[in-house]
């Protein structure tokens, strides 16, 4: 390092304490803009620069069955597709199959509810895992038979078992069958995230791996690509398999041509995260904003700050100063300021990353870490150097413009800014309000979007609705006449608690994560040529389920405790969508494996419900089976009640205990939680956005008041002259509100520009609010442009009242 970069330091410093407010000023804005940065780019690089937690884990893909014509773009994946996959795909290295469910242990301590995954051997090979302790299952106990084999995580190791050894060896027992435990998995693994708790074989039964059972998308299947594959080239595989299939006839044609199967890969990390790409890299460009406004307005101090020194400078330049060392010295300064606001933007950058976590958007369940890691500490170090330049080169130009040597010297003996750097401050305001607007617009139509969700709703009435899911498993329930014995009984002990007003089951809880879908066959519906069959979405509940909800009938009945007959319920969707003007009740249909002459009778509507976010457009159809008709070994409890949710969850456990002690309940909360959660993805940048404009809107209109004040200060003396020669108070006024009327016109056109540009890129974002919205856009234009006319008026006053003598 330089001599004299050292000295230049040292007088910055010292140039910096004198004036305090200046600095602590400056660094908090910079701070708060940098920090704001390192935020957004922090989850970017968690989610989409980080590696994933996995050996070489950008060759992962996931491989499913697809039905583009059906919009079921993942289906999952059934088990003869994966066989085949496996054994014919070149492109893929080694391939998996899993899926994931609850399960009861009742080894040592009460019973408690695991969360257990079924998956084949090559499981461990394609994500290139080993055990920390003991092995995993082979090929062979992947068997019928020879499948009694678990491998322990982590967590349920230490939680459960108390983190001892000699637990490998051990049997233990998950829905009433034994398991050996054979290995442990390492500290933080768990796929296809870490609360899965327990690993099994899958075994697959012979019917299981035959024909008929194509469709049957139960599972999920992940890959790993050879060396120089592609995923275009296993898709094409993938293609080639489904077409071999078709002429060999293992495959209905009908399949293909009007349902559009095939099988799909896709990289893991698009699969799991690839969502919120767009929407980060749209709060990327917002933030960016956000800092070359917070620029603009250090610049506009730094020019304000370099005409009060031309004094200093002028007697700097006498003694012999350069001009690159004068500009130097302006450059460290600045640089100074944003080092040390990246180093409290760091802090900043902190809060906002818990900030992110708590609007919902977690990505550690699956093993992404939002963290500061050196790739971020990088980040804000490069944030820093270029907010310094960019802060620090309008002062050096206006310097450079005026014949740096020759205007330092006869700022010896004259004081006041020049016009020129006059007209670069005003430059870096129109900037400042152009950006304004273009962020208060991106806010104001995310936040009318989101509002827009929850005016519509999910179609039901969530106020005082508690759920809990459960699943049923083992021996005990192993005939399908169990299920809804052991739901209506748990279902009658329910309804006597103190406070329950109403309770029913069903096997698929909406914004639960979970999904029953099936083809249906409509009576009387013709299909038109080469279009898909009616694809619905499927919930088997019982006669008190749509009160306990508060969902209503808009036509026709509800359910009866027993049917004797096969009925169901329908949601509007499919009503209107197949027998419109209101005569869906009395209809018949069926679903497209049932055999043809199984037909159920329409007996009512309802209305239409979200599944799985506020956001969902369409809604799908929606068919209701009886629970005893079309029985279901797990679903969720819905309670209307009246009772604190922590009250009551004690005593919906003790109830559902006192019939089976091995049915333990899971994943309890209110039907408003479980809606707010769902929101996270929308939320997040609406907040973030909100906050963001905030800023924006503050520095701002100060950045139009320190202009204009700046300005005033400059020409006091002009002012005096004015008034002695008969100017009024008025007209002075008018003046200076005058310029800054004009800044603020300049601006705000601009920012309306830019901000029809930014509607049509958060498009893709918006629920119900078009790219341009008139509302938005003139609250916005008043808002900022009211909000600088007040800012202009506090220096307007200030002229005015200038003493002519």
């Amino acid at each position: 390092m330089s001599r004299g970069f050292v000295e230049d330091v040292k007088y910055a410093l010292r140039a910096l304490a004198s004036k305090p407010l200046y600095a602590l000023a400056s660094i908090a804005v910079l701070a708060i803009a940098i920090g704001a940065n390192t935020t957004v780019f922090s989850v970017f690089n968690g989610l989409f620069l980080r590696p994933l937690p996995y050996p070489d884990g950008d060759r992962l893909v996931m491989v499913y069955d697809s039905y583009p014509k059906m919009d079921l773009p993942n289906a999952g994946t059934a088990i003869p597709d994966y066989l085949e996959r496996r054994e014919q795909a070149p492109s893929l290295e080694s391939l998996a199959i899993m899926t994931a469910g609850a399960r009861t242990l009742v080894s040592e301590g009460p019973p408690q509810r695991l969360l257990v995954a079924r998956a084949s051997p090559s499981l461990f090979e394609v994500l290139r895992v080993a055990p920390a302790a003991g092995r995993v299952f082979t090929e062979d106990e992947a068997m019928p038979g020879n499948d009694r084999v678990a491998v322990l995580s982590q967590r349920v190791w230490s939680s459960r078992f108390g983190a001892r050894p000699e637990v490998i060896g051990s049997d233990v027992r998950l829905d009433g069958g034994t398991f050996r435990v054979i290995g442990l998995m390492p500290e933080g693994f768990g796929f296809p995230q870490r609360d899965i708790d327990v690993y099994v074989p899958f075994a697959f039964t012979p019917e299981q791996t035959s024909d008929s059972q194509r469709g049957m998308q139960f599972s999920f299947s992940v890959g790993r690509l050879r060396d120089g594959a592609t995923i275009e080239g296993l898709n094409a595989e993938l293609d080639a398999i489904v077409q071999r299939n078709v002429a060999a006839g293992r495959l209905e044609a009908d399949a293909v041509t009007i349902a559009g199967f095939t099988g799909r890969a896709q990289p893991l990390r698009d699969v799991q995260v690839g969502r919120l790409e767009e929407v980060l890299v749209v709060l990327q460009a917002i933030v960016i904003f956000v800092l070359l406004i917070a620029c603009a307005n250090l610049a506009n101090l730094q020019l304000t700050r370099v005409a009060s020194r031309r004094k200093e400078l002028a007697v700097r330049s006498a003694l012999g100063a350069g001009a690159e060392r004068l500009v130097r010295m302006v450059l460290v300064e600045t640089l100074l300021l944003a080092l040390a606001g990246g180093v409290l933007g760091l802090a900043v950058a902190a809060g906002g990353l818990q900030l992110v976590r708590a609007l919902g958007i977690d990505p550690s369940p699956q093993g992404f870490e939002l963290v500061l890691d050196t790739t971020a500490l990088a980040f804000t170090f490069g944030a820093a150097v270029l907010a310094a330049f960019a802060s620090g080169a309008p002062p050096v130009l206006a310097m450079l413009r005026d014949d740096l040597t020759g205007a330092i010297r006869e700022a010896g003996r004259q004081s006041g800014a020049g016009k020129r750097a006059q007209r670069l401050r005003g430059t870096l305001v129109v900037a400042q309000l152009a950006m304004g607007v273009v962020l208060l617009v991106g806010a104001g139509l995310l936040t009318k979007s989101f509002y827009g969700f929850l005016d519509e709703g999910a179609g039901f009435n969530a106020g005082s609705a508690w759920t809990a899911r459960f699943a049923l498993g083992g021996p005990r329930y192993a005939q399908r006449d169990s299920w809804p014995r052991f739901q209506q009984q748990a279902l009658e002990a329910l309804r006597a608690l103190p406070g329950v007003g109403e309770a029913g089951f069903t096997s698929v809880l909406p914004f639960s994560g979970n999904n029953n879908q099936a083809s249906a066959v409509i009576d009387g519906y013709v299909l038109p040529q080469g279009a898909a069959p009616p694809h619905t979405q499927n919930r088997s509940i019982d006669e008190r389920y749509l009160p306990a909800l508060g969902l209503p009938l808009v036509a026709g009945r509800n359910f009866a405790a027993h049917e004797a007959e096969p009925v169901v319920i329908v949601d509007e969707n499919l009503a209107d969508k197949y027998w419109p003007g209101g005569t869906a009740v009395g209809r018949r249909l069926r679903r497209e494996l049932d055999s043809p002459d199984r037909w159920y009778t329409v007996i009512g509507v309802v209305p239409r419900v979200k599944h799985d976010t506020l956001a969902e457009a369409p809604v799908k159809d929606t068919i209701y089976w009886h629970y005893e008709q079309m029985p279901a070994a797990g679903g969720a409890f819905v309670l209307r009640t009246v009772v604190p949710p922590e009250r009551l969850a004690a005593a919906v456990n003790a109830a559902i205990a006192a019939i089976d002690p091995e049915v333990v309940l899971l994943d309890t909360q209110t039907m408003d939680e479980r809606v707010t959660r769902s929101l996270g993805p929308q939320r997040t940048p609406m907040v973030l956005t909100l906050v963001f404009a905030g800023i924006a809107f503050a520095l701002a209109v100060i950045g139009i008041y320190a202009v204009l004040a700046w300005g005033v200060s400059q020409r006091i003396g002009e002012i005096g002259v004015r008034m002695a020669l008969g100017a009024r108070a008025a007209d002075i006024g008018r003046m200076v509100l005058t310029q800054g009327g004009r800044l603020i016109a300049i601006g705000l056109v601009i920012g309306v520009a830019g901000a029809l540009v930014l509607g049509r890129v958060l498009s893709s974002q918006l629920f119900g609010v078009g790219a341009f919205d008139p509302i938005v856009l003139a609250i916005t234009v008043l808002g900022l442009g009211g909000a600088g006319l007040v800012a202009s008026w506090l220096p307007a006053r200030r002229a005015a009242r200038v003493d002519p003598l």
